[in-house]
């Protein structure tokens, strides 16, 4: 049995069974962090624990290591800002392309990546760690994410009653 969702202003229209919402009512809605884009996969923990197989799985886990990511660029961009930061420097996009042998556009699209995953942030022309530490940095992270799930359990269970209110009602 499928069920048929009315809009508030349309009580009388029915809508098409494939498409549960009518197009017309859908509003894009802003994000304000438009910039922040958090990927997680479940990736097995390195067999071996040490600093490059721990930054890897971060980098893994985090879904910065894709197919077309052959040689790990993003990890080792994500390494040379981290090892700056441990000694007080920022990067410039042009310095880390130098550092590590990569054209500057590649390096800046990997920045752009980090920067967006909350990984990194960027200041004028620099580029650095957005917390004292990587533990610290990925708690932030959690924190942005249990507040994101909350806010969208939220509104879950406010669709939730409005359905339910729906099918009392027929």
């Amino acid at each position: 049995m499928s069920r048929r969702y009315l809009p508030k202003n349309s009580e009388k229209e029915p809508l098409n069974s494939d498409l549960p919402i009518i197009k017309s009512s859908i509003k894009h809605i802003s994000t304000h962090r438009g910039d922040f884009k958090l990927t997680v996969r479940k990736v097995d923990s390195p067999i071996k624990d040490d600093f490059e197989n721990n930054l890897a799985w971060i980098c893994s886990s985090l879904g910065y290591f894709e197919t077309i990511d052959k040689e790990k660029n993003a990890a080792r961009i994500w390494k040379e800002i981290l090892l700056s930061s441990a000694q007080g420097q920022v990067l410039t996009s042009t310095s880390i392309a130098e550092r590590i042998g990569m054209s500057r556009g590649s390096v800046i699209n990997h920045l752009n990546n980090l920067k967006k995953g909350g990984l990194i942030q960027k200041g004028g022309r620099y580029y650095f760690v957005r917390s004292s530490s990587v533990k610290k940095i990925l708690e932030e992270l959690e924190d942005e994410v249990t507040h994101i799930f909350s806010r969208l359990k939220n509104a879950g269970e406010k669709i939730d009653n409005e359905l339910e209110s729906k099918i009392q009602l027929k």
